[in-house]
């Protein structure tokens, strides 16, 4: 298991960004948290879920292990985490 984030540098409201992935949502969401992200953030209501980090954030981020991903890495990930965040979600309707 592993988390990956991109050099996407997306300029927003001053700053650039990045996307934050793992190969599962509960290793993404630990991670995030000793980053100090909230779970708030987490854009989960996107087609590839994911948190956005900003330029030193994604530094603490590879300080601490994550790696640097290209994008097809990044939506492959996200895709997998928003499988899981489906299923997670007919398994609770279902009362599994």
């Amino acid at each position: 298991m592993a988390v990956y984030v991109d050099v996407e540098g997306i300029k927003w409201r001053g700053r650039e960004w990045s996307h934050l992935v793992a190969d599962s949502l509960d290793e993404l969401h630990a991670f995030a948290g000793k980053l100090g992200l909230r779970r708030s953030w987490f854009q989960s209501k996107t087609l590839y879920p994911h948190y956005d980090v900003t330029t030193s954030v994604r530094r603490r981020a590879l300080a601490m292990g994550a790696h640097g991903a290209d994008r097809e890495k990044i939506v492959s990930c996200a895709r997998q985490m928003r499988f899981e965040m489906i299923q997670a979600h007919r398994d609770a309707i279902s009362g599994i």
